[in-house]
C-alpha cells in the first residue's frame, strides 16, 4: 500500500532549488499547489521519507532526474477526451491547415503529452488520409517518456474510456484497428506515429518547430502561473503563423492572458483561438 506524503510549501521551494541549481531546470512559476501534489507523488510513488529524501535523491542519483520529469507530468489519461474537440479539430481546423499551404502544414502538441493527444491526433489525420501531409512536433521532458510513446504502449487501464471517446468522436470507424492487445499489455500502432519530430524540452518550453499552422496545448496552463501562462502563450503567438490556430482545450482561456489581443476566438465551445494577422 502506498503511504501518501504531504510535503510543506518551504520543502516544495527547496525542491525547485534544488533542480534549477543541479540541473537548470527552472519550476519557479510553476503553479505551487498542483507542482506540490506531484512532488507528493513522487514522494509515495519511491517511499522517499520526506521533502529532503527527495532532495538527497535528486541530488545523488544523477540517472533519477529522468524518472522525476516523466511522473511530474500527470498523464492525459485518456485518448480522444473532450470528442467534440476532435470532431472539430476534424471538421474545422485541419480542412483550413491544408489550404493554400505549399509546404506540409506544421502542427505542434506543445504540451507534455503522455502520447494519449498524439495518438488521437495521428488517428485523426489517418482516417482523413493526411497523416503524411503534415509535420507533426511533439514536446517531451523524459527520454523514458519518448521509449514509452514510440513502442506504442500506452495504460491499458483506460481502453474502456478511449474507445467510447472515438466512438464519439467516429461512430463508423473501429478504435480496435489501432491496437494490438499483447498478453495484459495493449501496443498501440507506431506506424502512426514514424514520422513525428519529438521535441526535447527543459520545464519552461523554450524551443518550438517556428511558422506553425495549429498548436494543441490542452488543459496545461492549470499547472503555470499567469506569469509563466503569458511567457508561454506569447512564445506560441511567435510561433504560429497568421490565422493559425491555438487550442487550449474546453476548461480555459485566454482571457486572463496580456496576449489575448493576437488572437480570435475561433471556436468558443472548444476554446480555439486564432492568431490575428497583424
Amino acid at each position: 500500500m502506498q503511504i501518501r506524503y504531504e510535503i510543506g510549501i518551504v520543502d516544495t521551494r527547496n525542491v525547485i532549488k534544488t533542480l534549477l541549481d543541479e540541473y537548470g531546470l527552472d519550476f519557479r512559476d510553476y503553479a505551487l499547489t498542483s507542482f506540490k501534489r506531484r512532488l507528493e507523488h513522487i514522494i509515495s510513488l519511491y517511499a522517499l521519507r520526506d521533502g529532503e529524501g527527495l532532495i538527497a535523491k535528486l541530488k545523488n542519483n544523477k540517472e533519477f532526474i529522468d524518472e522525476f520529469l516523466y511522473h511530474i507530468y500527470p498523464e492525459t489519461s485518456e485518448m480522444f477526451r473532450d470528442p467534440s474537440f476532435w470532431r472539430a479539430l476534424r471538421d474545422e481546423i485541419i480542412p483550413e491547415l491544408l489550404k493554400g499551404s505549399p509546404t506540409k502544414p506544421r502542427i505542434w502538441i506543445a504540451a507534455f503529452d503522455s502520447g494519449e493527444e498524439l495518438y488521437s491526433l495521428a488517428i485523426t489525420l489517418h482516417e482523413l488520409n493526411l497523416l503524411d501531409k503534415v509535420n507533426i512536433y511533439c514536446n517531451i521532458l523524459s527520454e523514458k517518456n519518448i521509449v514509452r510513446i514510440t513502442s506504442g504502449q500506452l495504460d491499458p487501464k483506460d481502453m474502456e474510456i478511449n474507445e467510447a471517446n472515438y466512438m464519439r468522436f467516429n461512430d463508423k470507424g473501429k478504435y480496435s484497428n489501432y491496437y494490438q492487445a499483447e498478453g495484459g499489455n495493449i501496443k498501440f500502432n507506431v506506424e502512426l506515429i514514424k514520422d513525428v519530430k519529438f521535441v526535447k524540452q527543459n520545464s519552461l518550453i523554450e524551443e518550438n518547430p517556428g511558422a506553425t499552422k495549429l498548436i494543441i496545448f490542452r488543459n496545461q496552463a492549470i499547472y503555470y502561473n499567469q506569469t509563466l501562462t503569458d511567457k508561454i502563450i506569447e512564445r506560441f503567438s511567435n510561433s504560429l503563423v497568421p490565422g493559425g490556430f491555438l487550442a487550449v482545450g474546453v476548461k480555459e482561456t485566454l482571457n486572463n492572458s496580456s496576449l489575448s489581443n493576437k488572437f480570435t476566438l475561433f471556436n468558443e465551445s472548444e476554446r480555439i483561438y486564432k492568431r490575428k494577422s497583424v
